[in-house]
């Protein structure tokens, strides 16, 4: 009788202290909610432990392993190297598929880390948990091993095209370096209706990214697959919904950068205070130099990089819990994650994976920071393409000209044969587009078309703009310019090199130019006959030992391949290296960085000042902004 007295009292002590607890845990919930920095404040140390680990892991693991995956392209290929000449071949290599489809599944994977890590610490902070760094990468390695499902590869699009593309929510560490060709942007800007169609699938996509953004919250909190995930987030960013979200979003970002800007200031004056205690006498004046100023920028602003996708995330969930609890009075508890194999076992084979992966990356790492930091910047050659083409029609005269009158000592331009023999300047095989007259340029001869409207096309301006020759273009530059001479092969133009060839050897021109081609063979057709003029091979693709490409002197390489391990390799063995179309100064100044030859430019003004930029610390600088890329 007396112990069932004594149980009864201790149900009913239990029973008052979950009912005094209760209360407590929800007024603690509701502050998460209402509170986005709240989650952060909790456990920020775990935040910033996260993502430092994170960034080096990114740095010296993922980036060297995706390398990896490029040379496993060369072996199942057969091939030391991929370029224009055999990328078919590549293609049609079920092999090939197989590879790029692992490629983008490490690339997911590596996104989800991060996402899935920072949601986890977040979801801690909902219920004034103690999160642990380590912990965390644990538990995340668990929570992508039990989604590890054929339904989940729905995430591949969803992380390497709509976050590249819409950019707007794209915070990752591995997919912001993928970008749309900078030759393919090129293209639709010269067509309305191509232009128009990118910017609408930009909005679309970016509308798409808004309506799912609670997709990777989901599948942290709940469990869910992705689709399920993506479905119940439409459900939540209804278009009543979604202003609301959009608010917060722009609410945090402001008192964000308002945080950093006092957090900065709070810094400075801490140093300042510092020095003047330790030294009275100096002058603080001295030390706020524009040097001192732009380090320390720097700095800050990597530093708020690493914090920013965690403010990010912490405004999703708790908008996520915030809808939870309005809709059922009750919030989605923390999730345990069951783990997936043996602790000790799973953390030998990490070890030894990372000691191994670390003895190959950390020397060529250390390289590229290397030459990035002592490059030679005056080394690099802004080349217009096809001329000053943003301030003139295109391979016209001039544009020629007006790239010489900024002080542009190097033009791009591009070459076909008539139907009599001659050379002209002209990238497309049909006159069309720039002239107006729909016919191929090897179906007329040069005195039928000498006379054509080669400049309307651009403006009226430059009505009355003829098409040149080529020995024209040569005759202006010689002494002036280096031309980059493109062989535009249209499969009607046999005999085209030799004429090209002789025009150049005519004018004694051979060492202010050089002849370049996408056609792989038309190259190896004028080293056998020309061994004293400059070939270049024009290539989107570039992976694997393209210094081996015998029938070159340059690699004329697209902006997304001009990797520091291809322009090193191409350098060792004497070899120069062209990168086109570039017309971003944030990529212009990753190609000085890399110490590129030339950058092939629409907007040589853009280059020319990028490169002024690079005088004495201004450019130490800029380089070091490039390194800092890798980490933030």
């Amino acid at each position: 009788m007396a112990e069932q007295v004594m149980t009864e009292q201790k149900q009913s002590t239990d029973t008052e202290n979950r009912t005094q607890e209760e209360p407590k845990c929800d007024e603690m919930v509701r502050r998460a909610i209402r509170s986005p920095f709240l989650l952060i404040r909790r456990n920020y140390r775990a935040l910033i432990s996260f993502e430092l680990r994170y960034k080096i892991f990114v740095m010296l693991i993922v980036f060297p392993l995706l390398s990896y995956s490029e040379r496993l392209l060369l072996v199942v290929n057969q091939e030391s190297n991929i370029a224009m000449y055999n990328v078919v071949d590549m293609l049609k290599n079920p092999l090939s598929w197989v590879v790029l489809l692992f490629m983008g599944i490490l690339m997911s994977i590596f996104t989800a880390i991060e996402q899935i890590g920072i949601l986890r610490i977040l979801n801690a902070s909902v219920f004034n948990i103690k999160a642990d760094a380590k912990q965390t990468f644990a538990d995340t390695a668990n929570i992508i091993i039990q989604q590890c499902k054929w339904k989940n590869l729905t995430i591949l699009p969803y992380f390497l095209i709509v976050f590249p593309i819409a950019q707007a929510f794209d915070t990752s560490s591995v997919t912001r370096f993928i970008r749309i060709p900078g030759f393919i942007l090129e293209h639709f800007q010269k067509y309305p209706a191509f232009q128009y169609g990118y910017i609408a699938a930009c909005l679309i996509l970016t509308l798409l990214s808004m309506r799912i953004i609670y997709s990777m919250t989901i599948m942290t909190v709940e469990g869910d697959d992705f689709p399920t995930a993506c479905r119940k987030s439409l459900k939540l960013t209804t278009l009543k919904r979604l202003p609301s979200l959009l608010f917060a979003m722009f609410r945090t970002v402001i008192l964000y950068g308002t945080l950093v800007v006092i957090f900065s200031i709070l810094v400075l004056v801490l140093i300042l205070g510092v020095i003047h205690w330790l030294e009275p006498a100096y002058d603080l004046m001295n030390l706020l130099t524009t040097e001192f100023v732009m380090i320390y920028t720097l700095a800050v602003g990597t530093i708020a990089s690493w914090i920013f996708i965690s403010f990010f995330q912490s405004v999703v969930m708790s908008n996520y819990y915030g809808y939870c609890f309005k809709e059922t009075g009750t919030v989605p508890p923390l999730r345990k994650c069951r783990s997936m194999f043996n602790r000790r076992i799973a953390h030998a084979v990490f070890a030894v994976v990372c000691a191994v992966v670390l003895y190959f990356s950390v020397p060529s790492r250390y390289r590229q920071f290397k030459t990035i930091l002592s490059g030679n910047t005056a080394g690099v050659m802004v080349m217009a393409h096809r001329g000053y083409s943003n301030a003139a029609p295109e391979n016209t005269m001039p544009a020629f000209e007006k790239a010489y009158e900024i002080g542009v000592n190097s033009i791009e331009l591009d070459v076909q044969m008539t139907k009599d023999g001659e050379i002209i300047v002209m990238h497309d095989d049909n006159l069309r587009r720039t002239t107006g007259v729909d016919k191929n340029v090897w179906e007329v001869t040069y005195d039928e078309i000498k006379d054509l409207d080669n400049g309307s096309f651009f403006s009226r301006e430059f009505a009355g703009t003829k098409i040149p020759t080529l020995e024209e273009a040569i005759r202006f530059c010689k002494g002036r310019m280096y031309i980059n001479i493109e062989i535009k092969r249209n499969g009607h133009d046999e005999g085209i090199e030799d004429r090209v060839v002789e025009i150049i050897r005519a004018n004694d021109f051979q060492s202010e130019c050089d002849i370049t081609s996408q056609d792989y063979d038309t190259l190896k057709s004028v080293r056998e006959k020309y061994p004293d003029i400059m070939l270049a091979y024009t290539s989107v693709i570039g992976i694997g030992d393209v210094q081996n490409l015998d029938a070159c002197d340059i690699l004329s390489i697209q902006e997304t391949f001009a990797t520091f391990d291809t322009v090193e390799a191409l350098h060792r063995q004497g070899k120069r290296v062209f990168v086109w179309t570039v017309n971003e100064q944030e990529t212009m100044e990753r190609l000085i960085g890399l110490n590129v030859d030339a950058i092939l430019t629409n907007d040589p003004q853009l280059a020319l000042d990028t490169i002024k930029n690079h005088q004495g610390f201004a450019d130490f600088y800029y380089r070091l902004s490039q390194v800092l890329l890798y980490i933030q």
